[in-house]
């Protein structure tokens, strides 16, 4: 999927690894940031076509990070792109994981541990449309 371009944001480098591998496997470009302000950052200076992003980064949360990137898009400072969030943190109550999600204006949530058939499903939902879904999900 030459063109196609996923960062990940995450600081557990097995994690990032292993999703890069899956991803360039499938002919994704994949870049790698390991904290929130890097992230902002690389998102800004070169399109993205999808982001996998952790919430627990130095820097700036994940949460921060979705809100901050898709209030720009809605401005038209950014592109616009789906954000994944990948995290392995969960919430004590069912009303604050729902104003997390609300808030972050993240497009979906995923808990770890997760399986990569079912990321690779969710990139190719989300890319639907772009070509680079029905290679995806292979």
């Amino acid at each position: 999927m030459k063109g196609y371009r996923i960062l990940i944001v995450e600081d557990d480098v097995d994690i990032v690894e292993t999703v890069k591998y899956s991803l360039e496997v499938k002919g994704f470009t994949v870049d790698v940031a390991h904290d929130g302000l890097h992230a902002l950052r690389k998102a800004r200076m070169e399109p993205v076509d999808l982001m996998l992003l952790d919430i627990m980064l130095p820097g700036k949360n994940g949460y921060e990070v979705s809100r901050i990137l898709k209030e720009e898009m809605d401005q038209g400072k950014v592109e616009p792109f789906p954000i994944l969030v990948l995290t392995a943190r969960k919430v004590a109550s069912p009303e604050r994981e729902d104003f997390l999600k609300t808030w972050s204006k993240a497009d979906e949530f995923m808990y770890k541990p997760f399986d990569m058939k079912r990321l690779l499903a969710r990139i190719a939902v989300h890319m639907e449309g772009s070509g680079a879904a029905a290679e995806a999900g292979r």
